[in-house]
């Protein structure tokens, strides 16, 4: 149910049960069982007027009748079970059982005027008799005369008010604390992906507003761990070139060398290796911050051309391509296009020469796979599931065999687009890439 709904549906009740309690409560102040309940003197007055005339006669009776209009204002009449008066009374009229005056009669100067009618029951030893009561408006009790219903029913609102107001902020401002210290969290580094998990089930707008800063904080968080990691990772891969840098130039500065001295050349090669390391960690941060909008694109013509330029590269290899997947992805297709250049690369890399290289391309209704297979010398166990993290080399790669940027560019770029990059061993000891993507999905942002 949307916020927006139950906001309204409980200030809606608050209103709805707030004007039926006052109506309540000003119709039960008006019964008169309660107006008989709370004057005694009203309560007991059919049993005195009843025992009176029983004991006393007729007479006495309607002496005591005058005696209470007197002093309490209070008229009445003494009915007996068939309905029939039984005294003169002290009202003008017959309320229960005579007509009224008719439209166009006047009414009696000497009527009972303002106030309330009672029908009073009473059964005695002897007979059952009804008394009609008119009691004028000092008499009652005072509602009539004070405010305390109205102060009742305002007392009554603002309790059931303040209640339903305390649980609407309750249930709108606990999600809303719950977003602040995720986000206080998130501004220290340190969110928390469960923290928000109970705020993220409920079916309204903060919960959509939990799920959508959920996922916005998870990637800012994966982003800051990655980018701290990368700059720990590259202030420890810059310090071996620049120490050798730093070599070569004072033992250049000491002596005079001829410009075909292998010292500039070793220089000019350490250079390279800082040009490629700085491309490498430029490549990595484009693909953390890039925002181009995704276009459509064929995946099995993307990979043919990647074969064809990696059998150009490598006219020592052979390269086969087989199969095909008619898959059609929303992303960046130059992204994925370096991503499988990489992989084939460090397959081109690593093989043996005139060794071979099997890529096997499929698809199905879910997305599709890519294979590559080499004939290297393959990856120790416990370093297949390291190979896509920045910086990572395998004990025993040569020096020049790059500095472990390749696979963490192409694990990125295929996980922008949904995708997911393992490595295993293969049948021949070599190395098994696989790369799945899915069917119909756009990469996130």
């Amino acid at each position: 149910m949307r916020l927006f709904w139950k906001v309204f549906a409980v200030l809606w009740l608050a209103t709805l049960l707030v004007g039926g309690s006052g109506f309540l409560v000003s119709r039960t102040l008006q019964q008169d069982w309660l107006l008989l309940q709370l004057n005694p003197e009203l309560r007991d007055f059919a049993e005195q007027l009843v025992n009176t005339y029983e004991q006393g006669g007729p007479r006495q009776a309607q002496r005591w009748l005058e005696q209470q209009r007197r002093t309490d204002d209070l008229r009445a009449h003494l009915f007996d079970e068939a309905g029939n008066l039984l005294l003169p009374g002290t009202l003008p009229a017959i309320p229960r059982f005579a007509p009224g005056p008719g439209p166009d009669q006047p009414r009696r100067g000497d009527g009972p005027g303002r106030g309330r009618l009672f029908q009073l029951a009473w059964d005695s030893d002897k007979a059952s008799y009804f008394v009609t009561l008119h009691v004028p408006p000092p008499a009652l009790w005072e509602t009539q005369r004070a405010p305390v219903a109205l102060i009742l029913n305002i007392i009554l609102a603002m309790a059931l008010l303040a209640l339903l107001s305390l649980v609407l902020s309750r249930y709108l401002t606990r999600p809303l604390r719950q977003l602040g210290s995720a986000a206080q969290a998130l501004a220290k580094g340190r969110f928390s992906a469960g923290s928000l998990q109970q705020t993220s089930q409920r079916r309204d707008e903060i919960g959509e507003l939990a799920q959508r800063f959920e996922s916005m904080a998870e990637q800012v968080q994966s982003l800051l761990d990655s980018q701290q990691q990368l700059l720990r990772d590259v202030s420890h891969e810059l310090r071996s070139p620049l120490a050798r840098l730093r070599v070569g130039l004072a033992l250049g500065s000491q002596r005079d060398l001829s410009a075909d001295d292998p010292l500039w050349q070793r220089l000019d090669r350490e250079c390279d290796r800082l040009d490629r390391l700085i491309d490498g960690i430029l490549t990595l941060s484009r693909l953390d911050s890039q925002r181009e909008p995704a276009t459509a694109f064929a995946l099995d013509p993307l990979v043919r051309q990647v074969v064809d330029d990696s059998r150009f590269a490598a006219a020592d290899l052979q390269l086969d391509l087989s199969g095909q997947s008619d898959l059609r992805l929303n992303g960046w297709p130059d992204q994925l296009q370096a991503a499988l250049d990489n992989l084939l690369r460090n397959a081109v890399r690593f093989s043996p020469a005139d060794g071979q290289i099997t890529i096997e391309l499929s698809g199905d209704a879910h997305g599709a796979q890519i294979r590559i297979d080499d004939q290297g010398p393959g990856v120790p166990d416990e370093w297949l599931s390291r190979l896509s993290e920045p910086f990572v080399r395998v004990p025993g790669q040569s020096a020049d065999s790059g500095y472990g940027l390749g696979l963490t560019i192409a694990q990125r770029a295929i996980a922008r687009h949904g995708g997911s990059l393992s490595f295993a061993r293969n049948s021949a000891g070599g190395l098994r890439v696989t790369v799945k993507l899915p069917a119909n999905k756009g990469a996130s942002n």
